[in-house]
């Protein structure tokens, strides 16, 4: 496809060399972008409704499904069932009924169970990682070159690499 054919009011050999052409350009991408934004909000409002519409299916199949579990699961209660440490099974020809014993939850107060550890002398089982401020360190930092420049002490800091980046060019409407 041809630039004439992708933007058929532009054409060949055309070159913005005045204002009045840039705010002419300015202006068609404005209205390209409202055009975009116009369909994605479309899109967006189509796949909130197919959003809707799946979580109902959802929703009605386990309401209909509830009911059926719960009678399944008072016959579950009523046959000979085999038993493991972890589960109860009862296998029928289309599937098999399962009671699964599951692990306790635990509420922590993280703090209050690391005093106790440290009181106990258990370290062990208490992280003490270092963890690197970047945000404040880098306002302390220049670059000379690839090098990462501690400003205050001019010491380079090993394990950081200067890469420098092309600048970006934006057009805002």
């Amino acid at each position: 496809m041809s630039f004439n054919e992708f933007m058929p009011e532009i054409a060949d050999g055309f070159v913005i060399d005045t204002d009045q052409k840039a705010e002419w350009a300015l202006g068609k991408i404005k209205e390209h972008r409202a055009e975009a934004d116009r369909m994605a909000a479309v899109c967006d409002a189509e796949i909130e409704r197919y959003g809707q519409i799946k979580q109902e299916a959802i929703d009605k199949a386990a309401k209909d499904s509830g009911y059926l579990e719960a009678l399944l699961f008072a016959y579950f209660a009523t046959v000979p069932h085999k038993a493991t440490k972890t589960q109860e099974t009862y296998k029928l020809p289309s599937g098999t009924l399962k009671q699964k014993s599951r692990e306790p939850d635990y509420v922590r107060d993280d703090a209050k169970i690391i005093e106790w550890l440290k009181e106990q002398e258990l370290k062990d089982y208490i992280k003490e990682e270092p963890s690197l401020k970047w945000g404040e360190l880098k306002k302390s930092i220049t670059a000379n070159e690839e090098q990462a420049v501690y400003a205050e002490t001019g010491e380079v800091i090993p394990g950081v690499k200067v890469v420098e980046r092309e600048p970006v060019f934006l057009v805002e409407v």
